[in-house]
């Protein structure tokens, strides 16, 4: 015959079958949406830093092309044409205390160069010496101006820019036109004394007028933003222009690197396309004239290298932009995020699991429940039954004449009062359980007299303990102080106790009370010599409707909900109830209650 599974059991398995998979399934989602969190980070962080890199290098590129000034104008007034191209620069800047001083040199190298300061409040050019920082980083690059075919007209120099000064270097070549067939042919003439502009930048004011407020468009306030943001020198000392946050960033765990400093060849373009100054053609014709410049990739020591139009190359740049989120790295951050996300996920996954067991463990103790109260029902029916029987059949032989003389009525009438004393008892103990377990408000609480309390309730179980040959010793250790309670509870609770300790003793045998007084509370000791309890029903001997093997296999008759009785009425006098059992060799419980604040022994 095969074996069918509770309904149960198949719920639980599939339901956990179910948790499993949606666990599996729950894991892997987590982990592509946290790669494309991390993915999508990244892109909002690089076009961030593109879109600082593209506007710092665009203020350099509008400079630079600013003070690109017309070869024959500065032939012919090299001031005026240096004034125009601070008026071009004044009027296309976002920071106008940018440019720190403005220098003429014409010579084949530096050393031998002369070198003239332009005043663009008195709009002169005047001889000067070379400032020392200057002089310094013109001496490193040591400009020629290379001849490279093919760019014409072109803008060549060793490197357009220096970013120890800082400065802008823009050569202003001197160009010969001829004449050709109708047609105008420039052509640089590199026989003459070349020109250079050098415009120095002031750098104070190129990180708090240019710096500082793109950082704050872009990144956010510096003590609030979520990033930290740092700007080094592409030089060996990797010298530090700006920095956000406490400790500088780290090449290594940049979440996002971008190359600044450098000018735009898209910015080039655009302003090529409009106006070269020199060049000949009616204004705002679409010419386009090659703008070629030399510059040393990734800073000063880098190769050399040629840049003709295009837009900017993103690594490029003489200083390095550094961005890293101050919490970590980006796949820190979202590491971080994936676990919490797993955490939740599994916690609620684990409430559901939660949730299945314990409706599985409800269903199985309700069934448990329902049975144990079918079990009690019969119990009780089988225990009112017989003494009703008795009570009957006595009666019908009192009515019917059978029972005539007087010693035999006196017998039929003390077995009639047995068996009803009997019925009451079952009866008020299925009344007791119902009024604990309903959940009925407690009658209010009075000093109660202990030693009254267990005489009444010994009382009313002398007559079965004669009729079972048992015999109830009562041992008082003196005047009992009062404990505040419902004194019918309390005798309702040791007449459970004694009346479970005569039941379960054999005839001939005693059962001891006691009373003795422990610190703040009152001791109840009742013990018997009867069958005792076996240890694995000891855990389970307060449940409702439980009863032990031992008193089952004796086929004593009771209900089971005797001592559960006694557990409520002791927990809501903030007592203690405890039993030491040994099968075979008896049972001792033991009441605690505590002492009233207010001692009085009397009722």
């Amino acid at each position: 015959m095969t074996r069918r599974w509770p309904w149960q059991l198949l719920v639980a398995t599939i339901l956990v079958v179910l948790l499993a998979t949606l666990a599996t399934f729950q894991y892997r989602w987590l982990g592509e949406v946290s790669q494309a969190e991390r993915e999508r980070m990244r892109a909002g962080l690089r076009t961030r830093a593109f879109e600082f890199a593209q506007e710092f290098d665009s203020e350099l590129t509008r400079t630079y092309v600013a003070f690109h000034v017309d070869s024959e104008r500065i032939d012919s007034d090299p001031a005026a044409a240096l004034a125009d191209g601070h008026v071009r620069w004044r009027s296309s800047t976002m920071a106008p205390a940018l440019v720190r001083g403005i220098y003429l040199l014409e010579g084949r190298t530096f050393d031998a160069g002369t070198l003239r300061r332009f005043d663009p409040d008195r709009r002169t050019l005047e001889p000067v010496e070379w400032p020392p920082e200057l002089a310094a980083s013109l001496h490193r690059t040591q400009h020629a101006v290379p001849r490279i075919a093919g760019a014409a007209p072109a803008m060549l120099m060793a490197d357009a820019i220096d970013s120890r000064i800082p400065a802008l270097i823009i050569p202003v070549p001197r160009v010969t036109r001829m004449a050709d067939d109708g047609m105008v042919n420039v052509f640089t003439d590199s026989a003459a004394v070349p020109r250079v502009v050098i415009v120095v930048l002031d750098a104070a004011r190129l990180q708090q007028d240019v710096v500082e407020p793109l950082m704050a468009k872009h990144f956010g306030d510096r003590v609030t933003s979520d990033y930290a943001v740092t700007i080094v020198r592409r030089d060996e000392a990797g010298t530090v222009v700006y920095n956000s946050s406490e400790r500088p960033v780290d090449a290594a765990t940049a979440d996002v690197t971008q190359g600044v400093f450098d000018l735009r060849m898209d910015e080039l373009n655009r302003i090529a396309k409009e106006r070269i100054p020199g060049v000949s053609g009616p204004a705002g014709a679409d010419q386009r004239v090659a703008i070629t410049i030399v510059r040393r990739a990734n800073g000063p020591d880098g190769p050399r290298m040629l840049m003709a139009g295009g837009p900017a190359s993103n690594g490029q740049g003489a200083w390095q932009l550094r961005v890293r989120h101050r919490s970590g790295s980006l796949d820190a951050i979202v590491a971080q995020s994936r676990r919490r996300n797993m955490a939740i996920s599994l916690g609620v996954l684990g409430l559901l699991a939660a949730s299945v067991v314990l409706i599985i463990a409800a269903a199985q103790r309700q069934q448990r429940l329902a049975r144990q109260q079918m079990e009690f029902v019969a119990a009780v029916s089988h225990e009112l039954r017989t003494p009703l029987a008795v009570i009957c059949s006595a009666g019908e032989n009192l009515a019917d004449g059978v029972v005539a003389d007087g010693p035999q009525v006196k017998r039929y009438g003390s077995l009639i009062q047995s068996e009803g004393r009997r019925l009451h008892d079952m009866v008020e103990r299925v009344l007791e359980f119902a009024g604990v377990t309903s959940g009925a408000p407690p009658r209010p609480h009075t000093a109660v007299d202990v030693t009254r309390v267990i005489a009444d309730a010994i009382g009313g179980l002398r007559a079965e303990a004669s009729d079972r040959g048992v015999t109830i010793n009562v041992h008082m250790n003196g005047s009992l102080p009062a404990v505040r309670g419902d004194a019918d509870a309390l005798r309702s609770a040791v007449q459970n106790i004694v009346g479970n300790a005569v039941k379960y003793s054999s005839a001939g045998t005693t059962v001891d009370v006691g009373t003795d007084v422990s610190g703040s509370s009152v001791q109840i000791r009742v013990a018997d010599r009867g069958l005792g309890i076996d240890a694995d029903d000891l855990p389970h001997i307060f449940k409702p409707f439980r009863r032990g093997r031992r008193a089952m296999e004796a086929q004593i008759q009771g209900t089971g909900i005797g001592l559960s009785v006694v557990r409520h009425v002791v927990d809501a006098h903030h007592g203690e109830v405890r039993i030491d059992s040994r099968p075979g060799e008896g049972t001792t419980v033991i009441v605690e209650l505590p002492v009233s604040e207010v001692s009085d022994t009397g009722v």
